[in-house]
């Protein structure tokens, strides 16, 4: 009876040990898989004409109204006024660009004011909010303020391309589409870091996958548009805003597509430690967005639930299924689930070795290791982060070195001779 017991507790031990690597295994790659095989066989392009006259004749792009959130950004929101009336005006679009000002402590909304005197084609509108209420509140003000069909939102450290704005209006002319997110382009320092990059580039190819089979879970908040009546103000707080109001968007039965041809050019930081602490504050929003939008966990509700549980939540669980599995592994009986156990010990080991920028330079293998080492531990962390409730305090703004890419150059350049 005694035997029995314990052949019937192993092999349960075996079964979740298995259960946990399907997961894991499914969440890595068998959802991509799926994802890229449905984009291939059943893809939904695009319609950027509605009609063979618009495809032979010039198709009239929405007005737009460009709004910039922002704190403590006087070094680069002049230059970045500049870049985007000068996109406005050289494609002929009709719009404005609105800057909200979140309890600005520096020269931001002098600067700003500058440009709203100026006499121009393109008219800049200043919204100053007395205190700090984080960016979320800040684009809420200022959607609600835009006046245009379309409201594209952008950030004041990045660039973008010359022709990234009409880019972004011609997906409209689709009207299953209600949302659209350009490509960041992010550069990385060597070691660890470009790892970071490595995975940012997949991150990518996943979301253009989703957004050919139905709407993409979330977009870059650097470089976006939505129609202005599909818009809903996020609550105060909000991590993830950029997840938020798309997933509102794509809930009220509408696409929220990727278009590659629209770029905003960024650098991540050159410390571990800087990323490691935007990716808790941004894995903690996950947890807050399921309180906040709970009709999201609803597959009734929301047309990209698969999407979401699988490329979104099912990652917050896969550092705790680790150690699940190599607690399991350690104790289950077999020859075999010793070599595992072994086996997950030298991975983890590998990934430790990847921290190191001396050895991750030498090695891609060694460097992705760590890099998806430092994203689970900050997976394990945001849950932590989350229930002790400091999740808007894990963040502080950080510093990023100049890109290499020329556009961003100047960007950098303007901003020092200001100073």
């Amino acid at each position: 009876m005694t035997g029995s017991w314990f052949n019937t507790s192993d092999a349960l031990i075996q079964l979740a040990f298995w259960l946990i690597v399907a997961f894991v295994t499914y969440t890595y790659l068998g959802y991509p898989a799926l994802v890229g095989l449905m984009a291939l066989i059943r893809p939904r392009p695009v319609r950027m004409a509605q009609s063979q006259q618009d495809c032979d004749a010039a198709v009239p792009l929405p007005t737009v109204s460009v709004v910039l959130a922002v704190h403590n950004e006087e070094r680069t929101i002049g230059l970045r006024l500049k870049e985007l009336v000068e996109q406005i005006a050289r494609h002929d679009l009709s719009g404005e660009v609105i800057v909200v000002s979140d309890g600005s402590t520096d020269r931001t909304i002098e600067v700003t004011r500058a440009y709203t005197q100026e006499d121009g084609l393109v008219p800049v509108r200043m919204i100053a909010l007395s205190k700090n209420v984080g960016k979320a509140a800040a684009l809420t003000a200022g959607c609600q303020a835009a006046r245009s069909e379309i409201i594209a939102m952008a950030d004041a450290r990045q660039t973008w391309s010359s022709d990234a704005l009409p880019r972004l209006l011609e997906n409209f002319n689709d009207e299953e589409v209600g949302a659209v997110s350009g490509e960041l382009v992010v550069e990385s320092e060597p070691g660890v870091m470009a790892s970071v990059g490595l995975y940012w580039r997949y991150e990518k190819w996943l979301r253009r996958r989703e957004a050919l089979v139905h709407s993409s879970v979330g977009l870059t908040g650097a470089i976006c548009a939505v129609r202005r009546e599909l818009f809903r103000p996020i609550p105060v707080g909000t991590l993830l805003d950029d997840v938020y109001w798309p997933l509102q968007v794509a809930m009220q039965g509408y696409r929220v597509v990727f278009d590659t041809r629209a770029r905003a050019f960024d650098r991540l930081p050159a410390r571990v430690s800087a990323e490691f602490r935007r990716k808790v504050r941004t894995l903690s929003g996950n947890f807050q967005l399921l309180v906040r939008l709970p009709d999201a966990l609803l597959p009734w509700r929301n047309p990209v639930w698969v999407a979401l549980v699988s490329h979104k939540l099912a990652r917050l669980a896969i550092p705790w299924a680790w150690l699940a599995a190599l607690g399991l592994s350690a104790i289950a009986g077999g020859s075999i689930y010793s070599l595992l156990f072994v086996a997950q010990l030298a991975v983890t080991m590998v990934g430790l070795a990847g921290l190191c920028p001396a050895v991750a330079r030498r090695s891609r293998v060694v460097s992705a290791a760590g890099s998806l080492l430092i994203l689970n531990v900050a997976a394990a962390c945001s849950l932590l982060v989350w229930l002790s409730g400091r999740a808007s305090r894990t963040w502080t703004k950080t510093m990023y070195h100049p890109p290499t890419n020329p556009r961003q150059q100047l960007a950098t350049s303007f901003a020092g001779a200001g100073q």
